[in-house]
């Protein structure tokens, strides 16, 4: 065979080989868009589209509960994460029920930063053919209460889409709150509707152990709490406990004395938990004994787990937080008011927005002050799993008083764990340094992670510290790249 034949039966070949790709990839497009007209056509027959925007699970189970009533009830519905939704889907609803949280200091979950950047602000959204409803969790303890919700309602109207009904806002789960939101519901279907359910599996741990960690330090005292619990409890490096926040025995006693009641065993135990503070008025004739029994519960208060369940032991890791009335409700109660022994009433809420991938993915954990809670629960997690990829950037006062767990992050760096850990001790230099400093500096090594597939799990403070590093990591791998990260579960967030 002549060189020149030779090279013409190359180029034919090649020719066949880019055709018969370019005819699969044809194939493969068809088949998709015709999946993708299949999945829309189906849509577009349902009653209901519920959206939902969570940041720790709450706002998901309840557009979950609410999709399974109206469709044991005879009603279509289709049930979307807020990040996956997309401009067709919504504008091909009549009916759309909304169920979302706000984050932090009025802000959206970081599962619906997209939706209202690519959604919302598109140009030309005409909802006028489109009726909707929106639940909106919150806590009234924030100055911008379901802020998120608000930010929606305007959106919605600016499209022109019409409110079914008022929005419902949320106050901390509160039953009363959530009677309203299926209220509104049956009216709305004309059905009887089953109230939505809490996750009501308290349980019982004891306090085993309190230490302080940050003993001469400039911030408030920083306890390490651990707690003894059942054999059957578990959870996963993320997740929450809540806690039942409860009074004190002096404060007990001295309510008691102001109602010139003898202290007994029965009226103190009727009290641990009952809201001192805002007492409901006495009815004529209703005993003492009926009286406190009607009077609210404390509040609860929510802290990041410091353990997995492998260490046999449930942490805490709990700044005191003081106030114009002494020390907070949760803060005091766990570092103060309860006694070593004491049984603790509280609950694991599982926060998937904040969970580890079972895989070898490389962590950069980035956090200040409490927020080493959940990152030393994923090293621990990390070790666990065996994986030996970890950079930890952690931001506190000064190395003397703040260094906290300082012992246990030395053994994973022996151990191989933990091969890179950088530290912002603010308060040690003239001019402060924080993380998002140390991650500015380490630019071209962050960089160098994140190609290499690494996830980046930020926990801590909101204020100051969270935004300030979502600034820098915008700044360092651009909105669009951060913004994929976050798709793709690879940037998470524990932070308040």
């Amino acid at each position: 065979m002549t060189y020149s034949v030779a090279v013409v039966l190359i180029a034919l070949v090649s020719l066949l080989v880019l055709y018969v790709v370019i005819i699969a990839y044809l194939i493969l497009s068809n088949r998709l868009n015709n999946r993708k007209q299949k999945r829309l056509a189906t849509f577009n027959q349902n009653d209901y589209l519920i959206v939902f925007a969570s940041q720790s699970g709450q706002a998901e189970n309840i557009a979950q509960q609410t999709a399974q009533q109206l469709h044991a009830a005879g009603q279509k519905v289709s049930l979307v994460d807020m990040q996956y939704l997309t401009v067709e889907q919504l504008c091909q609803a009549q009916k759309v029920l909304w169920c979302v949280s706000t984050y932090g200091e009025g802000d959206a979950p970081d599962t619906a930063q997209f939706a209202i950047k690519h959604i919302f602000q598109h140009a030309n959204l005409d909802l006028s053919h489109q009726s909707y409803a929106i639940l909106a969790l919150g806590d009234k303890r924030y100055s911008h209460f379901c802020r998120f919700g608000q930010v929606l309602d305007q959106h919605l109207q600016q499209s022109h889409a019409q409110a079914l009904f008022e929005m419902v806002c949320i106050d901390h789960l509160k039953q009363a709150d959530l009677d309203c939101w299926l209220k509104q519901l049956e009216q709305l279907s004309a059905q009887k509707l089953s109230r939505i359910a809490q996750q009501n599996d308290w349980t019982s741990l004891i306090l085993k152990n309190r230490t302080c960690l940050n003993s001469g330090s400039q911030g408030n005292p920083i306890y390490q709490i651990q707690l003894s619990y059942d054999d059957a409890l578990s959870w996963s490096s993320g997740d929450i406990l809540e806690i039942q926040c409860g009074n004190s025995l002096k404060e007990i006693q001295c309510f008691l004395a102001a109602q010139q009641q003898t202290v007994n065993e029965n009226s103190v135990a009727i009290l641990q938990f009952k809201d001192l503070r805002q007492l409901p008025e006495q009815r004529p004739n209703e005993s003492f004994q009926d009286w406190i029994l009607a009077f609210d519960d404390l509040a609860i208060r929510e802290y990041s787990i410091a353990s997995i369940p492998e260490q046999k032991i449930l942490e805490l890791v709990v700044r005191q937080e003081k106030t114009v009335t002494g020390l907070g409700l949760g803060s005091g109660w766990l570092t103060e008011h309860a006694v070593l022994g004491q049984i603790i009433t509280a609950k694991i809420r599982s926060n998937p927005s904040f969970h580890l991938k079972a895989s070898k993915q490389p962590l950069i954990l980035v956090g200040n002050g409490t927020g080493i809670a959940g990152l030393v629960a994923h090293l621990a997690q990390q070790q666990q799993y065996g994986n030996r990829q970890n950079w930890l950037i952690f931001g506190e006062r000064q190395q003397q008083f703040d260094h906290l767990y300082k012992q246990q992050i030395g053994l994973w760096q022996e151990q191989g764990f933990l091969p890179d850990v950088d530290y912002a001790f603010s308060r040690d230099q003239t001019e402060k340094v924080y993380v998002q400093h140390i991650l500015q500096q380490k630019s071209e090594q962050l960089v160098n992670w994140i190609e290499a597939g690494a996830a980046i799990y930020v926990c801590g403070s909101l204020k100051g510290m969270a935004q300030e590093v979502e600034k820098t990591l915008i700044n360092i791998l651009d909105a669009e790249q951060l913004e994929q990260l976050k798709k793709n579960k690879r940037y998470q967030r524990d932070i308040y």
